[in-house]
C-alpha cells in the first residue's frame, strides 16, 4: 500500500464522524468523487458516521445524490475528520464571508487530480495527477482495500460519470491507459451506456434559456478569442435566476464559445451570487492554442491548461471584464 494511502486509512480508522466536501460550484466529477468517498468508507467501515455537505445538488440524477445534505453555511460540527475531493485547499471550498470551517482543527485529507494543486503542507494530499477526482478516489480505495475491494453498482456508475465528465468522453490529454482500465473495471460491475450518459450530462434547465439569450447579446470576437458577460442591470431587467445564469454559462462555455468558426478559445463571466462585488470567469481553449490556465493563475485562479477559472473582485460586470481583459493582454502575445 502506498504511504499516503496508509496515512489515509489510519485517519479513517481513528475517526468516528467524517465530513466529506468538495469545491464551490461543484461539477459532475466533484459530486461523483464526493459521493464515492462516502460509499467506499461505508463499505469498509460501516460503523463510521459519514455525512456529505454541499450548498447545491447535481442538476441531473446520479446515484445516492439524495444523501447530500444541502446547507447554507459550512461550519464546524462534531466531525473528527474532513475529506475534500477535487480540490487541494479549503479556500476552494468555502465562502470566507459566511463559512467558518476554515478554522477547523481536525485532520483534513484532500483527494485531487489537478497538476496545479497548491497543497497545505500540514494536511494530507492524495494526488497522482489522474484524469479525474473520480478516478483518483477509485484508485485510492482499491489500494486501501486490496483483495477486499468490491465496488457496488452505484460506485461503478459514479466512477463512469466522473471520468467521462472530466475527460470529455476520453478526448482530453488527461486520459491514460489506466483511466480506460478503471473505466472498464467499473463498466463490468454496472454497464452505463455512454450515449445515454452524455445525453443526461448535456441537459440544462429551461430557466437557462433567457440567460443564454442575454449572454449571446454580449458576444464579442477578437481574432481567435470570444467572450461574453452579463451585467447586474441585465440580470434584473431580464429577470434572470441564479440557476439559469450558472447553467447558461456552463452550456455556452463547454458547447458554444470554441465552436464558432475561427474561434479557438475564450471566456465567460458571471455574477458570484455568494459574495458581494464578486464575479467568476471561466476559460476554455482548444488544445494546442491558448493555455488559458496561465491567465487564470495570473488572476489567482487555477484549473487545467485548457480549462480554468478564477474569481474576480469587482463592483460591476464591466469592471470584472476589464480586469480579465487586462490579464489576457499581459499573457497573450
Amino acid at each position: 500500500m502506498l504511504q499516503y494511502n496508509k496515512e489515509f486509512k489510519q485517519l479513517i480508522e481513528k475517526s468516528k464522524n467524517i465530513l466529506v466536501l468538495t469545491h464551490r460550484g461543484p461539477d459532475m466529477d466533484a459530486f461523483c468523487s464526493m459521493i464515492m468517498v462516502k460509499k467506499f468508507i461505508e463499505l469498509g467501515y460501516p460503523q463510521k458516521h459519514v455525512i456529505m455537505k454541499s450548498k447545491q445538488t447535481p442538476t441531473i440524477n446520479i446515484p445516492c445524490m439524495t444523501e447530500i445534505t444541502v446547507v447554507e453555511q459550512l461550519k464546524s460540527g462534531d466531525e473528527d475528520l474532513i475529506i475534500v475531493t477535487d480540490a487541494s485547499n479549503l479556500s476552494l471550498c468555502l465562502d470566507f464571508a459566511r463559512d467558518t470551517l476554515m478554522d477547523t482543527t481536525v485532520p483534513v485529507i484532500f483527494i485531487d487530480h489537478h497538476k496545479e494543486s497548491v497543497p497545505d503542507p500540514d494536511r494530507l494530499l492524495v494526488n497522482e495527477f489522474r484524469s479525474s477526482a473520480a478516478e483518483q478516489v477509485y484508485a485510492t480505495f482499491k489500494d486501501i482495500y486490496g483483495k477486499n475491494f468490491k465496488p457496488t453498482p452505484a460506485i461503478a456508475q459514479l466512477t463512469q460519470y466522473g471520468i467521462v465528465a472530466d475527460t470529455g468522453r476520453f478526448m482530453y490529454d488527461a486520459t491514460t491507459p489506466d483511466t480506460l482500465r478503471i473505466y472498464a473495471d467499473a463498466k463490468e460491475v454496472m454497464d452505463v451506456e455512454l450515449e445515454e450518459m452524455a445525453y443526461k450530462m448535456g441537459k440544462f434547465p429551461k430557466e437557462s434559456t433567457p440567460a443564454i439569450i442575454s449572454y449571446l447579446k454580449s458576444l464579442t470576437i477578437v481574432d481567435d478569442m470570444a467572450y461574453m458577460y452579463i451585467s447586474e442591470d441585465t440580470i434584473v431587467k431580464d429577470g434572470l435566476t441564479k440557476q439559469g445564469i450558472n447553467e447558461a454559462q456552463n452550456f455556452l462555455r463547454d458547447r458554444y464559445i470554441r465552436y464558432i468558426q475561427g474561434v479557438h478559445w475564450g471566456f465567460i463571466i458571471r455574477l458570484d451570487f455568494s459574495h458581494e462585488n464578486s464575479w467568476y470567469v471561466s476559460f476554455r481553449s482548444t488544445k494546442g492554442y491558448q493555455e488559458v490556465g496561465k491567465i487564470a493563475q495570473s488572476l489567482n485562479g487555477g484549473g487545467h491548461p485548457y480549462a480554468s477559472a478564477a474569481r474576480i473582485d469587482a463592483q460591476t460586470g464591466k469592471e470584472a471584464l476589464e480586469k480579465v481583459l487586462d490579464a489576457v493582454h499581459k499573457i497573450v502575445k
